[in-house]
């Protein structure tokens, strides 16, 4: 049996209402900029419309106020498969749904987003920091916090930007680099030490870490063009990996 959820059929599908988070929020306000812009409308004009994020299994809903009966708001749901005639809406009426963040968007505003570590930070920063102001956590949020902060992101756009590090060989030596990286990092704070601390710490890290796997993996793409997209880096870790291929280049040749 279909049912109807802020404008729109689904079958056959159960909803679970939870709090609606930033990345959300600006999710929906992307859609309704691309509705607008297609239509060459308004945001008055735009009564519904839905952010759907397969990989959490959500999906995010904007309504308007269309006349005194109906409600303006903002609701994301989790979403699971159902057998026929087993649709169902789990709400939960203390969640806020109210259209304010949006409104914010709307008036050039970027919204605030609080993160608890510097995991979460970076993930920010990577992929929502059009449209939030990203905030470090408390034990990073100081002047030497921030240069590293900077260098950690330096690090994570590095490695994204290249396929190599998009394979079992690729992740394993980023997720050993990154990780190293911040465990450093958070020591230098602790103890408050300085940039070049930091620096330094990186390549010890690195020279513990195993290169040789990812070095031969840069051999045997054998692709000059690979070189050319990777080099040079402002990412250690993506020079070292480099590096070592060209050392070992050396010494078959």
């Amino acid at each position: 049996m279909a049912i109807r959820l802020h404008g729109f059929l689904s079958s056959p599908k159960r909803y679970i209402q939870i709090e609606s988070q930033l990345y959300h929020i600006t999710g929906i306000f992307q859609r309704i900029l691309n509705f607008q812009h297609l239509h060459g409308c308004n945001f008055a004009d735009v009564h519904n419309a839905y952010y759907e994020l397969e990989a959490e299994g959500t999906i995010t809903f904007y309504q308007a106020r269309t006349d005194k009966t109906s409600e303006s708001g903002i609701w994301t749901y989790l979403v699971f498969e159902c057998q026929e005639g087993e649709e169902k809406i789990y709400r939960e009426p203390a969640i806020n749904t109210s259209i304010n963040p949006l409104q914010q968007l709307l008036a050039g505003e970027k919204l605030t987003q609080f993160t608890l570590d510097i995991n979460e930070y970076l993930k920010y920063q990577d992929n929502e920091s059009e449209y939030l102001d990203i905030q470090l956590p408390d034990d990073w949020n100081n002047e030497l916090g921030k240069e590293i902060a900077k260098l950690l992101l330096e690090e994570v756009k590095a490695f994204k930007s290249s396929s190599l590090f998009t394979e079992n060989i690729g992740k394993e030596y980023r997720q050993a680099s990154l990780d190293g990286f911040i465990q450093a990092a958070q020591e230098i704070l602790a103890k408050k030490g300085t940039l070049k601390d930091f620096e330094s710490a990186q390549y010890e890290v690195l020279n513990k870490i195993q290169t040789y796997d990812i070095a031969n993996l840069i051999i045997a793409y054998n692709d000059y063009r690979l070189w050319q997209a990777a080099l040079p880096s402002k990412s250690k870790a993506v020079e070292f990996a480099f590096n070592t291929a060209l050392s070992l280049i050396c010494r078959i040749n």
